[in-house]
């Protein structure tokens, strides 16, 4: 009886406390569902097989320019060489966007040298049967280093983070979209997650299933939903 006692106060706690977070995570749920059920979203570079930044699709050449500006390399928290350079975004040889005065990793190759910077996206719409080319650009600039006491410097705090993608098309037909970290739409959420081009895994509604215990949320979700 006592166990019995324990495990129901401990049931009962945790179904108070991830209460008012409930309907956030079910509505974050019901929202991924819609989104794989109508987007495939595949990251084209992988960190341990790097591909080359310049990359056909549909015979349209995208590739970056790079111009490193700062040979002085700096280690930062991640033990990775950084080295500062212009990036020139261009399609069939023509600027649609720079990057001045950015991080990347010197000692990697390809796309892995503009890591949490630029990254490339295959996207499929299957409602519309179509896929894009996205390009996703972070705009505001970070250069996090380690002090001597640990602590991480450098960043920028979520509310001034800022993005802009390019949908390529077949033809030659590109759209850009700019948007804000905190002002984002469940698409740029997916998108910006397969990108790796944000501080941690985001939810549109809520992070919760990202952080959230499973075992602490899962007694008390299905005690309250069941």
């Amino acid at each position: 009886m006592k166990k019995r006692a324990v495990f129901f106060l401990i049931g009962a706690v945790l179904f108070f406390v991830s209460l008012p977070m409930s309907t956030k995570m079910t509505m974050e749920l019901i929202n991924d569902q819609k989104m794989n059920a109508r987007y495939t979203i595949t990251g084209i570079n992988t960190e341990y097989s790097p591909v080359d930044s310049t990359f056909n699709f549909h015979n349209q050449r995208i590739e970056i320019e790079e111009n490193i500006k700062n040979e002085e390399a700096y280690v930062d928290p991640w033990n990775n060489k950084i080295a500062l350079a212009d990036l020139t975004l261009k399609l069939d040889g023509m600027q649609i966007d720079t990057l001045r005065d950015y991080p990347i990793r010197v000692e990697e190759l390809g796309l892995n040298r503009y890591y949490g910077q630029i990254a490339y996206l295959m996207l499929e719409d299957k409602k519309l049967d179509k896929t894009e080319l996205v390009i996703l650009l972070k705009k505001t600039r970070e250069l996090e280093i380690e002090n001597p006491n640990g602590d991480i410097v450098g960043g920028v705090p979520e509310n001034k983070l800022t993005y802009t993608l390019f949908r390529i098309e077949e033809g030659k037909n590109v759209k850009s979209e700019s948007f804000h970290f905190n002002k984002r739409d469940e698409l740029q959420t997916e998108l910006l997650n397969a990108g790796g081009v944000v501080p941690y895994a985001i939810g549109y509604y809520t992070d919760a299933w990202e952080w959230y215990p499973i075992i602490f949320f899962r007694g008390s979700f299905l005690s309250y939903h069941c």
